[in-house]
């Protein structure tokens, strides 16, 4: 059963009581006619300032916030790349003397009036792609395992403090989907800490053991493997954040790329690579 809003039904009351004695008084007066006038007059201005006047207002207000709102995705965006050049290289030993880029910083770049912001980072392979794990693998075996393990912890430990200030600071001008992508990011990043941790850990106790080995030469290939063994997780472990990067990355850029007239945000083409 639909329960009835008490004042609800005392305001309908009181306008059909009104509009019956409107309706009355102009009959005893033969003035129908310009009763009807009027209250399609009064209705159509309702009807204005109700779908027109009010959806205007919300327009405006919208764009009142889109520069602001396209610079917090600017420097988003700016999180997750700085992010991702930090866990990846930017080039691996290729077969013959040129090296593989893994990434490039494109020649687009993203401007806040006349100063040149932001160039946006490119992967030049997929997180899906088995060899973007072995070029991760082959960097953290050239940084040393344990070196880029830290790199990785502080460098993911930093992206989500930055996402979290984001959140706190600037909630309202974000959008529902990015919202939930950052979340989603987020605990992607809490995960990914929790299990170089782990990794951490179990590379100290087994280099731990092997210190109290008697053969030097057993001692060393252990203390070895155990780095390789940290590497190989530290590598699958950024391939998974860098999935994860990937959605709001992408929408990240989409909403830059829309650009609106009058914005102050727009993109600038420029020929020749980042310097």
């Amino acid at each position: 059963m639909i329960k009835l809003n008490f004042s609800t039904v005392l305001i309908a009351a009181v306008v059909v009581a009104l509009l019956l004695a409107a309706f009355t008084l102009a009959r005893e007066q033969h003035k129908l006619p310009l009763l009807a006038l009027d209250l399609t007059e009064h209705l159509f201005g309702i009807i204005l300032a109700i779908f027109v006047f009010e959806r205007v207002v919300a327009w405006q207000e919208q764009r009142r916030w889109l520069a602001a709102k396209k610079w917090l995705y600017m420097i988003l965006l700016e999180t997750i790349d700085d992010l991702l050049k930090q866990l990846i290289p930017a080039t691996v030993p290729g077969e013959g003397e040129e090296p593989t880029s893994v990434y490039e910083v494109t020649g687009e770049r993203v401007r806040f009036g006349e100063a040149v912001a932001y160039g946006l980072l490119r992967l030049l392979f997929s997180p899906d792609d088995k060899e973007l794990q072995s070029h991760v693998l082959w960097y953290a075996m050239e940084l040393e395992p344990l070196r880029y393990a830290s790199l990785t912890k502080a460098a993911l430990s930093n992206a989500r403090e930055q996402i979290r200030d984001t959140f706190g600071s600037s909630a309202r001008l974000m959008e529902a989907d990015i919202t939930a992508m950052l979340m989603n990011f987020e605990q992607a990043i809490v995960a990914a800490t929790g299990h170089m941790d782990s990794a951490i850990n179990m590379r100290d106790e087994r280099v731990e053991e092997a210190s109290r080995l008697d053969d030097e030469g057993s001692a060393a290939h252990r203390t070895e493997e155990a780095d390789h063994q940290l590497a190989f997780t530290t590598s699958i472990i950024v391939e998974s954040i860098i999935g994860a990067a990937m959605k709001p990355k992408a929408w990240l850029e989409a909403q830059l790329h829309a650009r609106d007239a009058g914005s102050a945000l727009e993109y600038l083409q420029v020929s020749g690579p980042r310097r």
